[in-house]
């Protein structure tokens, strides 16, 4: 029945794992066409290649790709930022899933009944299938506890839960595997000819030694040259392939006020942490006390000189045992602090452990086998060997030894059992890892730590300060009517202004603003020039103004003036420099000739590489380098233009690349190069082909 209940809890969980660690979770269950009760799409977050992703169905699977990050990081409390970064996640999984399932059908590749069987309880498991079914007391995998599984799965639940969940699981497994073969389907058609390898291996190993003379593009003021309207349309109009974006964007002016506390404000706080005093005074029981009462949780760690903050650690390391500091401003808060405990304590450690891999569902038999092999080292067995054998840590090959470290290096139960305890010591200790059988080796450099406990009081703004200026920026705001009067409104006396440019629609940041998302959704519900109403974003009111609205494809050249400005500039300015080196070019039959008649001097540079095209000292010039390789030996060229300016150039000398007996060794590795990118650069494809509505920005 042990392992019934663990894999009626750990189903689910594992499915959540392989989904979470592969982008090949399943979506036939959870993906789901047609209308709703909202209205015509009203609840759909998304559709790819005609299939809709309902709210619900994307709301289901976020939430089990949060609770299996809370899992694996031991942390109760999303904040916004992850949230985006898993919102995003669960987005691609569901992307990624619709746009395979069509290519994989054409593929014709499947996973045979006999191949399940095999990777369930046959001679090659899957890992997860081993991992779940590892006898307790050894951690072997035990094929016929998984046969056993099988047999009992109707019988053992009733309610038909746990076999739910196992043909999830195995659904998944299934999936992952189909996948898999896709992928290296896909790769076992790469190719790579010997003649490729051959010139490969040229263009990284030849060499050109060359003189040059450059012209500079800022040799020319940027005011001698002039720009006519019509020569930047006519530049937009030869090169509209520069200016194509995949994805909509705005650009908005905000101005925002900083909420901050009054003087009021402050002498309130002041009051209550004078109360505090009081109570940490005459307490009992300091640690509790301290905990109860201040804002930012009492982490009861001891520290060494050096350690604590500023006036606190010159302060604490001169006073006995009891000593209040404070009341005393520090990082906007009122602190009081009281010195509770002084120790001599080792500044290092040296240990050794026995890692048990636990969960929530089996951490009861983990932490009596833990407890077993902690009998059996008391009796005399060899610690390093049982490491060897039972350990699920990558020390277990050094019998479980962890080196020397310091108490932060560790998580907090694992570092107190080390710091607090003494040399030899034994103990079973559980963290989010598992159960830890520790023993400590040495502890070395004692000196004297102290126990600080602190009580904070923030010094925040109250409601009716919030209020009040609240209320003052929405008299501002009600005479700003248009963009002309936002543009117009005086600053200062607390507002500021800034620019945020090409936000996206699933952008989660906006410079300066703490989780913007509620200000990213009005500017793609606005007109350009509409000026929003007052938002309350972090600890600032905000408001602002829409300037840009660029949908994805060609960037409208009404956007564009500043950059259109200067690459025509540069054009004309490239186009001068051109004439001048050619006229010096006239009848020269060596780079000095030309520098002289240039006016600049001739420089040389040696070692150039096709395939790192850099001018050593001067710039990465591509067209400059790719040019030299394409002359002959003493050769002037004709003037190239480049990034940096134009350029005159003659080859020196080639230092051809050595011949390989045999390119092999190349093949293979440029093979393993192509190879490891063809599941992100296939996926890529397919996704730039595909039809993808993301309406993800109504929600989230």
């Amino acid at each position: 029945m042990g392992l019934m209940t663990t894999m009626r809890n750990k189903g689910g969980l594992l499915v959540g794992i392989i989904g979470f660690a592969i982008v090949a979770f399943l979506a036939g269950d959870v993906i789901v066409s047609g209308r709703n009760i909202f209205g015509d799409g009203q609840n759909e977050i998304g559709k790819v290649n005609g299939e809709s992703i309902e709210y619900t169905a994307f709301q289901a699977k976020l939430d089990e790709n949060t609770e299996a990050y809370k899992k694996n990081s031991g942390q109760g409390d999303i904040n916004p930022t992850m949230n985006g970064y898993l919102v995003d996640q669960t987005w691609n999984q569901m992307v990624q899933d619709i746009i395979l399932k069509k290519s994989i059908a054409i593929s014709g590749v499947g996973v045979s009944a006999d191949e399940l069987f095999d990777m369930i309880q046959g001679k090659n498991p899957h890992p997860e299938v081993r991992r779940a079914f590892a006898n307790p007391q050894t951690g072997v995998f035990d094929p016929s506890q998984v046969v056993t599984f099988l047999k009992n799965l109707d019988t053992q639940d009733p309610t038909g839960e746990t076999k739910k969940q196992w043909l999830t699981f195995e659904k998944a497994i299934n999936e992952e595997r189909i996948r898999q073969k896709y992928f290296n389907l896909v790769k076992g058609a790469m190719y790579t000819p010997t003649a490729f390898a051959k010139a490969n291996f040229a263009e990284q190993n030849k060499t050109a030694n060359i003189s040059y003379v450059v012209l500079d593009y800022a040799s020319i003021p940027d005011n001698s040259i002039k720009v006519s309207e019509s020569e930047m349309a006519e530049y937009y109009n030869e090169h509209k392939y520069k200016y194509a974006q995949k994805e909509n964007a705005r650009s908005f002016d905000y101005i925002y006020v900083d909420v901050l506390p009054s003087a009021e404000d402050s002498i309130a706080v002041k009051k209550s942490i004078d109360q505090q005093l009081v109570g940490l005074q005459t307490t009992t029981n300091d640690s509790t006390y301290i905990a109860l009462n201040a804002d930012t949780k009492f982490a009861a760690e001891y520290a060494k000189r050096g350690a604590l903050p500023g006036a606190l650690d010159t302060v604490m390391f001169s006073k006995p045992q009891g000593y209040i500091m404070g009341p005393y401003i520090d990082g906007g808060a009122y602190k009081i602090a009281k010195l509770m405990s002084i120790k001599s304590l080792p500044d290092s450690v040296r240990a050794r452990h026995i890692l048990i891999k636990a969960t929530n569902e089996n951490a009861m038999a983990m932490k009596t086998k833990a407890d077993s092999l902690k009998k059996l080292i008391d009796a005399g067995a060899d610690f390093a060997t049982l490491a060897q054998q039972y350990s699920e840590d990558g020390t277990k090959d050094k019998g479980g030894d962890l080196g020397y470290f310091d108490n932060k290096q560790m998580v907090k139960p694992f570092s107190d059992f080390c710091f607090k305890g003494t040399k030899g010591e034994m103990g079973v200790v559980g963290t989010q890892f598992g159960f830890h059988v520790i023993q400590i080796t040495d502890q070395k450099n004692f000196d004297k730590q102290i126990l600080v406990g602190v009580i904070d009081r923030k010094i925040e703004p109250s409601s009716q300060t919030s209020q009040a200026l609240y209320s003052k920026i929405n008299e501002v705001l009600a005479g700003v009517k248009d963009a002309s009067a936002f543009t117009a409104l005086k600053l200062g006396d607390g507002l500021n202004k800034r620019v945020a440019e090409n936000i996206k629609e699933n952008d989660r940041f906006v410079a300066g603003l703490d989780n913007p998302r509620e200000l990213i959704r009005w500017a793609y519900k606005a007109k350009k020039g509409e000026v929003s109403t007052l938002f309350e974003i972090g600890d600032k009111y905000v408001f602002a103004n829409l300037t840009q609205i660029k949908e994805k494809g060609t960037i409208a050249q009404e956007y564009l003036k500043n950059e259109l400005e200067a690459a025509v500039r540069q054009e004309k300015k490239a186009t001068q420099l051109s004439e001048k080196l050619t006229a010096a070019a006239a009848g020269a039959s060596n780079m000095q000739q030309i520098a002289q008649k240039a006016g600049v001097a001739a420089q040389v540079a040696n070692g150039l590489n096709f395939a790192f095209p850099v001018i050593p000292g001067v710039a990465r010039e591509p067209e400059v380098v790719g040019n030299v390789f394409s002359l002959a030996k003493g050769k002037i060229s004709k003037p190239i233009i480049g990034g940096k300016g134009v350029y005159v150039v003659t080859v020196d000398n080639f230092i051809e690349a050595m011949q390989l007996p045999d390119y092999n060794a190349k093949k293979a590795e440029l093979a393993a190069g192509v190879k490891s990118r063809v599941d992100q650069e296939l996926l890529e494809a397919l996704k730039n082909k595909a039809d993808i509505k993301d309406n993800r920005i109504r929600f989230y």
